[in-house]
């Protein structure tokens, strides 16, 4: 269990009302947590009332998954269980397996997208760069051209249903066969304020020289 410190207690430990303050130190930064506690005719240290606060650290921030099966084609459609063109499927096996999965190349190239509708979470710092995480990789026995079988992020700010990309993201990066975490990079000079609705869209190529190879997301987080 993680160890808490104790900041303030107003007034001293002892007497019936008092509002105690903490930190725990977490992954991203700090947690501040305020209880107040009213006594009566027997002080019970009963608690009124609780409050937290998460202060990110100056560089990073809390790490959240993106719920893979609410991800969207890149027409903000409904992914079904099949890849078809441009599309990810979702494939999951209760207890077992649960992915995105693209389609499967034949001695050429696939590309297909998804997109995830997010939001900048109260946590996050303006001014701050933006880390997004997408584990990936390939399947298959072809054979692929590496420097082309590739992981990208763009991202789009939406307001009154005009979208405006977002400039200097991280280029997009190579994939192997293992399950690998790739991160990019939102630049804090993007402008983003915390509630702002942004769409994540992430791109997978496949392109094998000969034989067949197929192209999955595993997991997508944001860290803000």
């Amino acid at each position: 269990m993680t160890a808490s410190t104790v900041l303030d207690q107003n007034p001293v430990a002892g007497l019936k009302d008092r509002v105690l303050t903490q930190s725990i130190a977490v992954t991203g930064g700090t947690l501040y947590v305020s209880s107040a506690s009213k006594g009566d005719s027997v002080d019970t240290g009963r608690v009124s009332a609780l409050a937290q606060t998460f202060v990110p650290a100056a560089a990073g921030g809390l790490s959240r998954n993106l719920p893979l099966l609410l991800g969207r084609t890149d027409a903000g459609l409904v992914m079904t269980g099949s890849a078809s063109t441009g599309v990810f499927g979702i494939t999951r096996s209760a207890g077992a397996t649960c992915y995105l999965v693209g389609e499967t190349t034949s001695s050429n190239a696939k590309t297909d997208k998804v997109v995830f509708d997010w939001r900048v979470p109260d946590s996050y710092v303006a001014g701050q760069a933006i880390s997004v995480v997408v584990h990936a990789q390939y399947t298959g026995s072809g054979t692929v051209t590496g420097a082309s079988t590739t992981v990208a992020l763009a991202a789009y700010t939406e307001s009154g249903g005009v979208e405006t990309a977002i400039a200097g993201i991280t280029a997009a990066q190579q994939i192997t066969n293992a399950d690998g975490a790739y991160t990019f990079s939102i630049p804090g000079a993007a402008g983003l304020v915390a509630g702002q609705e942004v769409l994540l869209e992430i791109t997978l190529v496949i392109t094998s020289a000969s034989g067949a190879n197929t192209g999955q997301i595993n997991s997508v987080a944001a860290v803000a």
